[in-house]
């Protein structure tokens, strides 16, 4: 198809998704199309069940205008992501609405192959909960780790230590459908920067404190290295502190042996008994605790201090932004401010601005789905022929 009419296509179902047009006639003042034209295009979206075309009724005399709105399970997709130990799968529509999800939780010591059958078993059954009419057009992993985002493959896992460098887009070949690859806190802080808006040229620093330690950084419109999938992996930075404590990325004394959630917990439980095991029941817990008679957690805070302080040194971000179960507990996140405020090198400059994000997950969603429902959307509206929603949705179940 003409790739000007794919272009006019976009820019008709944006304005109707949007809510700034809900009719034919609002569409072409707006665009500057003849009213054929656009009647033209609309049929078409409409055709390809895109679009929605409803009788209005009308109050006075002549034909009432047709209400256009957009249909946002003309798609879906098959998102996974981590938490703690698990995997979990969700099956998303375009508003990205999560209509349900499936969970698995492969032992440590998942090799490839194990990973690869407990993946494909997800998407088999995340595909079952869309209905029929939903087309599956891609399937999304936001992980942690580190990615090589071009070859789609999950190079490292501290979590699975025993899988190494899963080709995620031969592991899903099955599913004949688009495989995304994003690491997760990439995805996060992108998605935070749409939610808040953030300007054009405003640098922010993302920083993950729970089972593991990571960050992500963001200057201007861009994630940085988020089409690598290689950025900050400051929980494995070497503390040669001599202890030759054993980390699960393979090497010794890394910042997550004194400070990361799987180190510590077993001396937190002992002084905190009946912990949660899962980050969000954690971070509830934690935001009641008085954590300064822990010296297991004092230390980690003061690793973790230490950490953000030089990161800031290095990076110069106009904001913080912390996540994790942690810094839920206000007296830890008023020690990270007063922390970044103290800072000698950073004193004289803008006051950094600290702040706490409690929506990790959706935030995470949002912007790992932006680009891949966008590129879907507009194959689908490139295609000479339209694919039925119904095969599309039996192919992904792998049936």
């Amino acid at each position: 198809m003409d790739s000007n009419r794919t272009d006019d296509l976009i820019a008709v179902t944006s304005l109707v998704r949007g809510g700034q047009a809900t009719n034919r006639g609002e569409i072409s003042r707006q665009l500057g199309l003849r009213s054929t034209t656009v009647s033209d295009l609309v049929a078409q979206l409409v055709a390809e069940d895109v679009l929605y075309e409803n009788a209005s009724r009308g109050r006075g005399k002549g034909r009432p205008a047709a209400v256009l709105s957009f249909n946002q399970q003309r798609l879906g997709a098959v998102f996974i992501t981590v938490t703690d130990q698990t995997l979990i799968a969700s099956a998303v529509d375009l508003d990205l609405r999560v209509l349900g999800q499936i969970t698995a939780a492969p032992p440590q010591g998942a090799d490839n192959a194990e990973m690869t059958r407990c993946l494909c078993q997800l998407v088999r059954d995340t595909a079952a909960i869309f209905a029929p009419q939903i087309e599956i057009c891609a399937i999304v992993c936001s992980l942690s780790g580190l990615l090589d985002i071009g070859r789609k493959t999950w190079c490292t896992s501290s979590r699975w230590p025993a899988m190494r460098n899963l080709d995620l887009g031969a592991a899903l070949a099955e599913f004949d459908r688009s495989v995304w690859l994003v690491r997760n806190l990439d995805a996060e802080l992108a998605g935070i920067r749409l939610h808040e808006n953030h300007g054009a040229e405003e640098t922010a620093l993302l920083l993950h404190w729970g089972h593991g330690i990571g960050a992500a950084y963001a200057a201007g419109d861009v994630v940085v290295n988020q089409n690598r999938g290689r950025f900050c992996e400051i929980g494995h930075w070497g503390l040669g502190n001599g202890r030759g404590q054993q980390c699960n990325c393979g090497n010794t004394d890394c910042l997550e042996t004194v400070a990361g959630l799987w180190s510590i917990r077993p001396a937190l439980s002992q002084e905190f008994p009946g912990l949660p095991f899962s980050e969000s029941d954690l971070a509830k817990h934690m935001a009641r605790l008085d954590l300064g008679v822990s010296p297991v957690f004092q230390a980690a805070l003061s690793e973790m201090l230490r950490l953000t302080a030089n990161l800031c040194r290095l990076l110069f971000p106009e904001r913080v932004i912390l996540t994790g179960p942690f810094v839920q507990n206000p007296e830890v996140f008023s020690r990270f401010v007063q922390a970044l405020g103290a800072a000698p090198m950073l004193r004289s400059l803008d006051r950094i601005r600290v702040s706490i994000n409690e929506d990790g997950n959706g935030r995470e969603l949002a912007g790992a789905m932006g680009q891949p429902f966008a590129t879907a959307l507009r194959d689908v509206l490139s295609r000479d022929q339209p694919r039925p929603a119904g095969r599309a949705r039996a192919q992904a179940k792998g049936e």
